[in-house]
């Protein structure tokens, strides 16, 4: 069953946490469409301004990842005094190349597969980590069977003239049918889970912590034995409920970005640089501080625009209301 990605990003947080176990938790989850952006990530660099799934941001580090029913998540939980980045990303690439392909664990923690040629290589999975006081969060993709043609058009943002943000690495990703025709998700999972926590998927529905919603989870506990309640003595649903409103607001969310400028042209070739902090229009400069006329320009809008609620229409909104001599600004 599909997941509220809200629901999983605050269910990690609870788990990171809270969790006091003396081993790992291995967790599985399908998201519906989607789109997760990094801890550190400028909303506005990532997203295309076409996107029409909901965009989250999640605890984590890493790119933007898209998520749908044919994307299968996976999630270490471990104590910080286990982790190994190295270790926990050669099982997961061990576990997938046991469903009949060839994997290779990339610089920035991918995991990639290769092609036919025995050359080419795609990705099929990128990889976060989250450090909490107790434990770390170490997550990723798998792409199964993804809608590729969604994923590509929900990515790519505007560009930038500054920015302090973790941007997203391009790859040539590809979903695991294209190897293996056969393969399903909750094949992938059932095999990986096996592979990886030696027992079948264990699922557990979160209507067992609290009764304020109906949603379920596909998880694997390593040698925590089968007792939901063994896992439910460390969950608060109040705490969860606080994590819910913290990831799912629009300060989060987009508010949250780093930083960054863009460079706008005029008509006539002026140039000006926006500065964005915090969502909002912090500073309008000229680009060239010789140029009187972008000097004049830039301090027009910068009386009527500083403060602005940025987002992709502020350009557009800027161009409209701007001087009379301001035909339209132009992205440079």
């Amino acid at each position: 069953m599909a997941e509220s990605p809200l629901d999983i990003i605050s269910f990690e947080e609870c788990l990171v946490r809270y969790w006091r176990g003396n081993d790992a938790i291995l967790l599985f989850y399908v998201n519906p469409p989607s789109l997760i952006i990094g801890r550190n990530q400028n909303y506005w660099r990532e997203v295309a301004p076409s996107c029409m799934v909901p965009v989250f941001r999640r605890a984590s580090g890493g790119g933007a990842v898209y998520h749908d029913l044919g994307n299968l998540n996976w999630s270490f939980i471990v104590p910080r005094g286990l982790h190994s980045k190295e270790e926990e990303l050669c099982l997961i690439a061990k576990a997938i190349s046991k469903l009949g392909v060839h994997t290779h664990i990339g610089a920035r923690g991918e995991v990639f597969v290769s092609m036919g040629d025995g050359e080419t290589k795609a990705k099929i999975s990128g990889t976060a980590r989250y450090f909490g006081t107790h434990n770390v969060l170490h997550h990723g993709t798998l792409l199964v069977s993804s809608d590729l043609k969604n994923l590509h058009a929900c990515l790519g943002g505007i560009k930038v003239l500054e920015d302090n943000s973790i941007a997203s690495v391009r790859a040539t990703p590809v979903n695991l049918i294209h190897l293996i025709p056969s393969l399903t998700v909750y094949d992938a999972m059932s095999r990986l889970s096996l592979e990886l926590a030696g027992m079948n998927p264990y699922e557990i529905k979160l209507t067992e912590f609290w009764n304020s919603h109906v949603s379920c989870l596909d998880i694997a506990l390593r040698n925590l034995g089968e007792s939901e309640s063994d896992l439910a003595s460390f969950i608060n649903p109040e705490d969860f409920e606080v994590f819910k409103a913290q990831f799912g607001s629009t300060e989060w969310i987009k508010y949250r970005s780093p930083a960054f400028s863009i460079l706008l042209s005029s008509n006539n070739n002026k140039r000006i640089v926006l500065r964005i902090e915090e969502g909002r229009v912090s500073d309008i400069l000229p680009f060239e501080p010789n140029d009187l006329q972008a000097v004049d320009l830039a301090a027009h809008l910068k009386m009527r625009f500083t403060g602005l609620q940025f987002d992709f229409d502020t350009v557009e909104m800027i161009s409209r209301i701007g001087p009379p001599n301001l035909l339209t600004l132009r992205k440079y």
